[in-house]
């Protein structure tokens, strides 16, 4: 544990910059310490050892991702460029990806013509074949497509793919248009073994689900905690085990691989199987369930774990928990330093390390609590006090163990997540055992499988549904609970403005603003339904925020209003504000704004006439309001766009416009309208086929600055070059979000300070 201590500081300091691996000095100073410890038998001089060799390790890895040359290249464009690249091809079976294929390609050339650009430095690439054309098996290939790089993450507390994609060893992304087979060499044999465990796990899949057709839900649940195929399970109950703090029981992980090997191990015994040979089983087994599930890091982290465990017991020496974490975590780190920085390893190991030392100290003061009565005999007590100490014990143990985990978990829960969940220590008491047990199920309905005893075989299969289904309805329970969950903003910075408007950057043309007066929250529109899991209930949150006063929603359009439900569903079911005219005549009854209206029970809705006034805060010295400008009653547009709520919002001295995705209609009528028009800043989102902000209309407004919400990737939703044009014109700075990522508006008496997230810039206005 120490040299692997010794080994994190070590990947941290190159990390951080601190230890410069690049000069002559690093390798003559490692190898004298290394030997020195060899000949003088002094551990201790292992220790700066380990530090320097796993920072070598890592400014390695990152020679190979973060500071490839492909990537570097990649970094200058916006958009997908034209490649040709020959390399090998080997599976990857992703439940979670979308429905084209996947593979990984070791590149051995990358050619990108625009750029002038040819590398032959060796680089993983994940690769998706064009649809409909299955995995065309191993071997060394031509392809022609473009290749890109994932997007950094664009809004604070969302997903960084880019990162993400970086830490697993990928450099970049490639869409094959078509490819060539050159020869059948590369790796044969890997390919096939991959090719193997994804049949089994399909056989597994299919005979775990056998007459439990008609509840595809709980099918689901069962797949994600045997195989780890959590893509096809409801997001309410995954939002249900993750809110009460159980999430590691919905999916594959190293508790899965434990508490496998566990049964296996009981099993054998009850067969009269040798030790020795029964501890080879179980390591056997639990390597190819994580080969089977994937071999996701979790599953293999477990499995190393597991195994080096138990041949402590094979090479007859005592088992030590902390001895077998350190070996683990240097092996792991040896073969990927990167995986220090994936919160999945960062939660295995602390977890796990923080149970050893906290559980046993815990218990110590719980066992008075367990033990029968001093007085009392042993051998006189009734079989019902007998078993009433056991259950006490067992409660007691299962207590102590996930009290110890929850606090271990805490840091990395609160600097990853920013959330507590207080309700976990009791949840897993509960919904750990009932996962054991519906694991077992699995285990015994797959043997019966193997037997051929179809009828067996259901009977443990719907032993595991009626498993499976308890284990949902407590984690629903438990996440119900008052406090059971809550969220912080660590990273946040306490600016003392009165008010922060924050524009998110959404794609395909999509839009949310969170606008933050004090302690209440109010949004602006809420993006599209897909957008809320990955951008703004991450955001959200991230920023502490749990609850939601308000919320304005401009027309009747999914890529701005689709999460409305959910956004009333999880922040306490906030005000909604539309305008009168919406949804429109007609709309579309499976639409966004007419599927929320015709629930059984409708949120409450207040729509608003032009010139009406919404106060936001009422604060004497930065009074907040928002008044609407359009659409008046008059407006009768069948498309959403052109019926789009347009806000003039006032924060003390200054005045902001939200326009939202209005176009040439909206805005002429705007122009020949005599409400004052003046702002300090503009926003808007891209209007669908029409042309909008025009020259007119921006002499209209004459803003100080124009905030625009754009995507690159398609024709409609790109920002035109000739509001780029007019902008230049009018000396007006611009600021699109698919460039600079989201932005951040502070809003003080005398000062408005904007600060994008991607690029980083800072512009302050002083108010006219």
């Amino acid at each position: 544990m120490t040299l692997a201590l010794a080994a994190v500081s070590g990947i941290l300091a190159t990390e951080i910059g601190w230890l410069p691996t690049q000069g002559g000095w690093f390798l003559p100073v490692t190898t004298a310490l290394l030997i020195a410890a060899l000949i003088t038998g002094r551990a201790w001089l292992l220790i700066p050892g380990s530090a320097l060799v796993f920072a070598c390790i890592h400014s390695i890895r990152t020679d190979e991702t973060f500071r490839h040359p492909l990537r570097l290249a990649l970094q200058q464009q916006d958009k997908p460029v034209p490649a040709t690249i020959r390399g090998s091809l080997l599976p990857e079976f992703d439940t979670s990806t979308d429905e084209r294929t996947h593979a990984l390609c070791t590149t051995q050339k990358i050619e990108i013509p625009a750029a002038g650009i040819v590398i032959e430095q060796t680089a993983t690439l994940l690769v998706r074949l064009p649809k409909g054309v299955r995995f065309p098996g191993a071997g060394v290939y031509e392809l022609h497509g473009s290749i890109y790089l994932p997007r950094t993450a664009s809004n604070p507390g969302t997903f960084d793919a880019q990162e993400y994609s970086l830490r697993m060893g990928r450099v970049a992304r490639f869409d094959i248009n078509h490819l060539q087979r050159l020869s059948g060499s590369g790796e044969a044999w890997w390919c096939a073994f991959l090719e193997r465990a994804e049949l089994c796990r399909r056989w597994i899949s299919r005979q775990l689900t056998q007459d439990l057709e008609e509840d595809p839900q709980t099918v689901a649940v069962l797949r994600a905690m045997a195989l780890g195929m959590s893509a096809e399970a409801d997001d309410e109950i995954e939002d249900a085990f993750r809110n009460s703090g159980t999430l590691h029981v919905f999916a594959v992980s190293g508790l899965h691989v434990g508490l496998l090997g566990v049964i296996v191990l009981m099993l054998l015994r009850q067969t009269g199987t040798p030790r020795g040979m029964s501890l080879w089983i179980v390591i056997f087994i639990v390597f190819a369930y994580a080969f089977v599930t994937g071999w996701r890091p979790s599953a293999a982290r477990a499995a190393f774990m597991v195994a080096i465990y138990l041949s402590a017991t094979l090479m007859d020496r005592e088992s030590s928990l902390q001895n077998s974490l350190g070996a683990a975590a240097l092996l792991l780190l040896a073969t990927d330093s990167n995986q220090l920085f994936m919160p999945g390893f960062q939660l295995s190991f602390g977890v796990l390390w923080f149970s050893t030392l906290g559980a046993a100290p815990l218990l110590k003061r719980m066992l008075p609590f367990t033990r029968l009565d001093p007085f009392l005999p042993p051998q006189l007590a009734s079989w019902s006090q007998r078993a009433s100490s056991k259950c006490r014990l067992w409660f007691a143990t299962t207590l102590s163990v996930s009290f110890a985990a929850w606090i271990g978990s805490l840091p990395f829960i609160l600097g990853h997540f920013q959330s507590i969940t207080p309700v976990a220590v009791i949840a897993n008491c509960v919904l750990v055992p009932l996962s054991s047990l519906c694991l077992g199920a699995t285990c015994l309905s797959l043997c019966a499988a193997a037997l051929h005893l179809t009828g067996v075989q259901i009977i443990f299969n719907n032993v595991s549904w009626a498993l499976a289904k308890a284990m949902i309805a407590s984690a629903m329970w438990f996440a119900g609970l008052p406090g059971a969950n809550f969220h912080f903003q660590p990273h946040t910075s306490h600016t003392p403005a009165p008010a922060v408007w924050h524009v998110l950057e959404l794609p395909y043309g999509g839009a949310a603003n969170h606008l933050r007066i004090g302690k209440t929250h109010w949004l602006f529109d809420t993006g599209g339904e897909d957008n809320f899991r990955r951008v703004l209930r991450p955001y959200l949150h991230s920023n502490g925020v749990d609850s939601l006063t308000g919320v304005f929603l401009s027309h009747n359009d999914a890529d701005h209003i689709g999460a409305t439900g959910q956004v009333i569903t999880t922040f306490d079911t906030p005000l909604l504000f539309c305008s009168t005219q919406e949804p429109g005549l007609h709309d579309s009854s499976r639409s966004a704004l007419r599927l929320l209206l015709d629930h059984p029970h409708p949120p409450s809705l207040r729509k608003l006439h032009a010139d009406e006034q919404v106060t936001l805060s009422d604060a004497r010295e930065f009074k907040i309001e928002a008044q609407v400008l359009y659409p008046t009653q008059q407006v009768q547009n069948d498309r959403g766009d052109d019926r789009s709520m347009v806000l003039m919002v006032h924060l003390g001295p200054w005045r902001v416009l939200w326009i939202s995705d209005t176009g040439w209609h909206a805005e002429k009528a705007l122009c020949s309208n005599s409400v004052d028009l003046h702002c300090d800043v503009l926003i808007r989102s891209q209007h669908e086929v029409d042309l909008s902000t025009s020259a007119e209309f921006l002499l209209k407004t004459h803003p100080q600055i124009i905030l625009c919400g754009s995507d690159a990737r398609a024709v409609e939703t790109t920002l035109p070059d000739s509001l780029i044009q007019r902008a230049k014109e009018l000396n007006i700075p611009l600021l699109d979000s698919w460039s600079t990522g989201s932005i951040d508006l502070q809003f003080h008496q005398d000062e408005l300070r904007i600060v994008t997230s991607r690029s980083k810039q800072l512009r302050v206005l002083k108010p006219r």
